[in-house]
């Protein structure tokens, strides 16, 4: 009997999103078998787990079989390698993960399955992330993040140790498990865009490293050597510090700047789609982040993108644009414009300047009654914080002006009429030049004038 490829069937409401039930099987060699069904966010009894990883090549080269009766629907290597250790043996799981759950060939339904993935994601019951299914040797590192559960356990819980085993416990971690360390941290996932917004401010998150489970805390402890001082050469990777509330997670004055802020500390994750640059901060973005819902379309070039980007910084953020911009670069659109697909380094204080102690000095600084765009815009001249960010430019000399006309001003429509004929009469080296033809364009640009200045308005 031939089998058919699943279809997907259009999402009816805006709060609508899939979710997929992983059959179980005591056999690990089974195929993949799964039910997908479509439920709403505003159903509070709904549980489910959010998956994280990496997408790794796009190319559809695995099978899974979907729904009865049974139909094939192709994924991405990863995507079946994460559902594979995701399986039980005994009973259904029940998931979500963008890969299978959003229709990626429908670019409607992507940018509105983006708008509401944080709901998505904070109404999951937990964060699986999944990192290497075959990690390299982490013997160490696993010995490691059991000592800092044990810590935990003795500090926070009912475990009681001697004072001598107490502080074998906190002694720093040997070489060896910071090297293991440091190269769990070389995981692709720690790089990606998408998953600044999967693990953000998450408190139920665990990470597959193999078959190994990791929770956050352990991993934390680890890395400041069970005592506060960090351990490895590498920092703490950009996602990990989202998940804590901190300054990674800070909601700035306007929504600009906490646009403009993210795309700073983010500008060394990658995508595979350049405009994800974009559209996977947006839940990272605070309580209006529904504002940016607009900007959201796939359907756009990645030129359109980033011209749409920049008009939406621009009014607050001002010529620090400029700052993001480096150039070559092939895409078509303004010189002006910064292209977010690029890693290059940013400076860092040209983004990440808005303190709570600067908003008091620029509140200090700038009269009451200013509006909060005007303030924005004004505070660039406030130089007490001792932040100057410097822009460096580089231009080209087309052409150099080495006259000047007088400044006119008009009172009214003959005022007018009457300096402009004695400017053209002034202009004896361009007169010269003029025959019947040209005088009669002038007249009909002073007629055309004349029509356009009403009541002596200039």
């Amino acid at each position: 009997m031939a089998m058919f490829n699943y279809r997907y069937e259009a999402l009816q409401h805006y709060d609508s999103f899939r979710i997929l039930v992983l059959h179980p099987t005591p056999n690990a060699l089974d195929p993949l078998t799964c039910t997908i069904l479509h439920e709403r966010l505003s159903d509070d009894s709904l549980k489910y787990e959010a998956v994280s990883y990496t997408w790794g090549n796009s190319g559809l080269t695995h099978e899974i079989l979907c729904n009865q009766p049974r139909q094939r629907l192709l994924i991405g290597a990863n995507c079946h390698s994460a559902l594979r250790r995701l399986r039980l043996t005994n009973e259904d799981r029940i998931l979500w993960i963008d890969a299978i759950c959003i229709n990626q060939e429908d670019l409607v339904e992507r940018a509105r399955q983006v708008c509401v993935m944080r709901n998505i994601y904070s109404g999951a019951s937990e964060v699986m992330v999944m990192l290497s299914d075959t990690p390299p040797e982490c013997r160490l590192l696993l010995a490691g993040l059991a000592r800092a559960r044990q810590l935990d356990d003795a500090e926070f819980g009912p475990v009681d140790l001697t004072e001598e085993r107490y502080e074998e416990l906190k002694a720093p971690p040997d070489r060896g498990t910071v090297r293991q360390l440091e190269a769990l941290f070389e995981d692709p996932w720690f790089k990606r865009t998408w998953v600044l917004q999967e693990v953000y401010k998450r408190t139920n998150l665990t990470m597959m490293y193999g078959t190994a489970a990791i929770e956050f805390d352990e991993l934390e402890k680890l890395y400041y050597g069970y005592g506060g001082t960090r351990v490895t050469r590498v920092k703490w990777p950009l996602p990990l510090q989202f998940i804590q509330s901190g300054h990674a997670g800070h909601e700035y004055w306007t929504l600009q700047f906490t646009l403009w802020n993210r795309l700073h500390s983010s500008r060394e994750c990658v995508a595979t789609d350049p405009r994800d640059k974009v559209f996977a901060l947006k839940s990272l973005l605070g309580a209006r982040q529904s504002e940016l819902d607009y900007l959201v379309d796939y359907a756009q070039s990645v030129e359109d993108c980033f011209k749409r980007i920049a008009g939406f910084l621009l009014p607050v953020v001002g010529l620090r644009i400029l700052l993001a911009v480096r150039h070559p670069h092939s895409l078509n659109m303004a010189s002006w414009i910064p292209d977010w697909s690029q890693n290059l380094p940013l400076q860092f204080f040209a983004f990440n300047f808005e303190s709570e102690e600067a908003m008091h000095l620029w509140n200090r600084t700038i009269p009451a009654g200013v509006d909060d765009q005007e303030r924005v815009l004004r505070s660039y001249s406030c130089t007490g914080l001792g932040i100057r960010p410097r822009l460096h430019v580089a231009g080209y000399r087309h052409a150099q002006i080495v006259e000047c006309s007088e400044h006119f001003v008009f009172d009214n429509i003959d005022d007018a009429e009457s300096q402009m004929r004695q400017l053209y009469n002034a202009l004896d080296h361009v007169r010269q030049y003029l025959d019947e033809s040209s005088k009669t364009i002038f007249a009909t640009t002073t007629h055309i004038f004349n029509q356009k200045v009403h009541g002596g308005k200039r």
